[in-house]
């Protein structure tokens, strides 16, 4: 397979052509990746993001409740399009991995692995009809020159209750993710503390909450999301920005950059201006209505 505009090839029979979309070339010298966690990751443009276009089938995808109004397939794949000309000012180069029909909720690609450094894992996704789409993603993070380690079953995880924070991985215990992949998170990242959270409700634990920096979460205001914040507190002593509207805790950190979901209003703004350079409010509404937030269409490479 050839990845345009970057000279990479790589064969492989089973998967169609990737096409990466360059964005502005990295300024200064670009810090080699090491194992582990580094918080100049927070600052330094990132050389990657992982996409994956929207299938047909997305109206498909697997939601906690019955949709009161369908997904507007047009919508979701022109507010995709825009998702990605944001990264393409964020990151060096965007890879965007083909559509599959089979396998309705693929665009939530940050479910099929977690990556630090120059490590990956591959997780076992929770919900049985999505874990064929670890394949391609596998291939493309071998590709890219990751040591790629792998969830075995009986472990679960998906890659939205894993949250980069200070040195450490918080690991939601979700509907999606049980104590044998929180086990081999551990065991894929020895080097970084692994702090379990419970998530009683909801799909992820980064449904509720999100990492913006300078040693802060943005937290939704409901109980359950409290008592994660709680248990959090007992591994380390984090600030919190509060949002009472369910859903708007999901930001994006990109380098010194905060994307944050404009449809649920833009009243949080000034406080994501104190934690980046910049702060970007990107509609993904249609995604919203498949229980998923901007974290879950990306897989972010320092």
């Amino acid at each position: 397979m050839m990845m345009a505009k970057a000279g990479f090839h790589i064969n492989q029979r089973s998967f169609e052509p990737l096409h990466i979309v360059t964005g502005r070339q990295i300024q200064g010298n670009e810090s080699n990746s090491t194992r582990g966690y580094k918080d100049v990751s927070l600052h330094q443009k990132p050389r990657y993001a992982i996409v994956r276009r929207v299938p047909n089938t997305f109206s498909q995808c697997i939601t906690m409740e019955k949709l009161s109004k369908g997904i507007d397939l047009r919508l979701a794949r022109q507010q995709h399009s825009e998702y990605i000309r944001v990264l393409k000012e964020l990151v060096d180069e965007v890879i965007e991995l083909p559509m599959d029909d089979a396998y309705p909720d693929c665009p939530f690609v940050e479910d099929t692995a977690v990556v630090s450094g120059s490590t990956a894992l591959v997780t076992r996704p929770g919900a049985a009809s999505r874990r064929g789409e670890v394949e391609v993603v596998r291939e493309t993070l071998k590709f890219l020159g990751l040591k790629v380690f792998e969830v075995c079953s009986p472990g679960l995880l998906d890659g939205g209750d894993v949250l980069h924070v200070d040195g450490m991985l918080l690991v939601g215990k979700s509907r999606r993710t049980n104590d044998e992949g929180v086990q081999a998170l551990a065991s894929a990242f020895p080097e970084m503390q692994v702090v379990p959270v419970e998530v009683s409700e909801g799909l992820h634990l980064k449904s509720v909450l999100s990492f913006v920096g300078q040693h802060t979460l943005v937290v939704e205001e409901t109980h359950n999301a409290q008592e994660m914040v709680r248990i959090i507190q007992q591994a380390c002593m984090l600030e919190s920005i509060m949002v009472s509207i369910p859903g708007a805790a999901n930001v994006l950190r990109v380098g010194n950059t905060i994307v944050y979901p404009s449809f649920y209003g833009r009243d949080w703004e000034s406080q994501y201006m104190l934690f980046a350079e910049k702060v970007i409010p990107v509609d993904i509404s249609e995604f919203h209505k498949g229980d998923g937030g901007l974290t879950c269409l990306s897989i972010i490479i320092p």
